[in-house]
């Protein structure tokens, strides 16, 4: 019997470390990044660009965002900007018809209780568009939040990689609001460390990076059939299904835009939750239909990096640690010494937890003195408390993945209000 439990909890140990070794690959593509991410030569042509929005109750923040894509230096005549306003209860709708500095802008009104995610109202935008005007009217779309704002030469850039043959095309997400609090600034830090500690080193090794939600560009052939993304991560689901589909999702380094990060703890836990369940369900649709692309032999090295990036390692270790646990105790019940093995597991816990968190702190660090031109002249105490208190960021990440699985998430909305004057971008 203790022959059986060792060798029970040897496997378990082998089962760790072996997905430690098959994921050891993002520390090559983190060195990479540092040094190296893909350059797009200035483009041949100017291409014809639709810019879409999906906007629940934005009326704070809908016009900075129009004023920014307004002053963007690419040709007005190639850009033709779509507002949805979903299920809206606000003047979102009648400001965006009001607004005039934009010369092709079309809104359109989405009322419909059961359909109030963003991705169904992304659904229902594409659906108006092909009727209206026909998905092939436009060469590529836009993804845009409500409360984004772009770099006043952000879509030149992004067209700079189009033109260069790339079908889908994420950005560098920057933040409106990263000193506000110790929440929003890990926000910040957890989009900035995508960008640097993946999508640059990614993007150089022509990997597919990760779309983070908002501000990137696809060709219009991913929308011949409509949008068919409407789970809690609708971002999540496209990125998969591009890689499933044999696309590359290639990243701009120099297009920037930015958003605002949530600064309530409420706020950011609900999100964390949605976030979590979202992964959850695109983890059971999605992995096992990687699997088979690597099996198959498509797009091996993005299908082997995408199934990563889907599998749902939280969830895996708590379920491995809590049957080891399990098992070391029983051991040591046979063995009589329990006592001693409870505090050596209590020991082991506690070890982990602050070796997590003093390598969060690092990461943290890293990412501030990286991006230190966006951090300058902003407050230093809130950084360094900022950059102490991230670790409680990815813990509350953690455990939202173990809420997830037993909780109903519905999507709800995340309040805006912070504006930027585009004239400083």
């Amino acid at each position: 019997m203790e022959t059986t439990l060792d060798i029970l909890i040897q496997i378990l140990s082998a089962i760790g470390t072996g997905i430690t070794i098959l994921t050891l690959y993002r520390v090559i593509v983190f060195l990479i990044g540092l040094l190296k991410t893909k350059k797009y030569p200035t483009a041949k042509q100017f291409h014809q660009y639709a810019v879409c929005v999906a906007a629940r109750n934005e009326e704070k923040v809908i016009l900075n965002l129009l004023d920014s894509i307004a002053a963007q230096d690419y040709p007005k005549e190639l850009l033709q900007v779509f507002i949805v306003a979903d299920n809206c209860t606000d003047k979102t709708f009648e400001l965006c018809e009001g607004y005039e500095k934009i010369p092709h802008m079309t809104v359109y009104r989405h009322d419909n209780p059961n359909e109030r995610t963003k991705g169904f109202a992304l659904k229902y935008l594409f659906e108006q568009i092909e009727k209206d005007y026909g998905t092939d009217a436009f060469e590529g779309y836009f993804i845009f939040d409500a409360d984004n704002v772009l770099a006043r030469d952000y879509i030149t850039r992004m067209n700079e990689a189009f033109d260069s043959g790339e079908k889908i095309v994420t950005s560098l997400r920057r933040s409106k609001n990263d000193v506000q609090n110790w929440i929003s600034f890990s926000y910040a830090i957890h989009w900035l460390r995508t960008c640097l500690f993946e999508n640059r080193g990614k993007g150089f090794l022509s990997l597919s990076c990760r779309i983070q939600g908002t501000g990137f560009l696809f060709s219009n052939e991913l929308v011949k059939n409509g949008w068919q993304y409407t789970s809690l991560t609708e971002d999540r689901a496209f990125c998969t299904d591009a890689v499933i589909k044999g696309y590359h999702i290639a990243y701009c380094d120099e297009a920037s835009f930015y958003d605002e990060q949530p600064y309530s703890l409420k706020v950011a836990l609900r999100q964390r939750v949605r976030w979590s369940k979202g992964h959850l369900q695109s983890s059971v649709e999605n992995c096992p239909k990687l699997l088979k692309n690597m099996f198959r032999g498509k797009r091996v090295w993005a299908s082997y990096d995408c199934f990563w990036l889907n599998f749902p390692r939280h969830i895996e270790k708590l379920f491995r640690s809590l049957l080891s646990w399990s098992l070391r105790i029983a051991l040591a019940a046979l063995c009589c010494r329990l006592w001693g093995e409870l505090k050596g597991i209590l020991l082991a816990w506690l070890l982990s937890y602050a070796k997590e968190w003093g390598l969060h702190i690092l990461q943290a660090l890293f990412v501030v003195l990286y991006y230190h031109k966006t951090f300058k002249n902003k407050s230093v105490f809130k950084i360094v408390i900022g950059v102490l208190l991230f670790p409680t960021f990815d813990i509350i990440g953690k455990w939202s993945n173990y809420i997830a699985l037993f909780r109903k998430v519905e999507w709800k909305p995340i309040p805006h209000d912070s504006v930027l004057d585009v004239h400083k971008l």
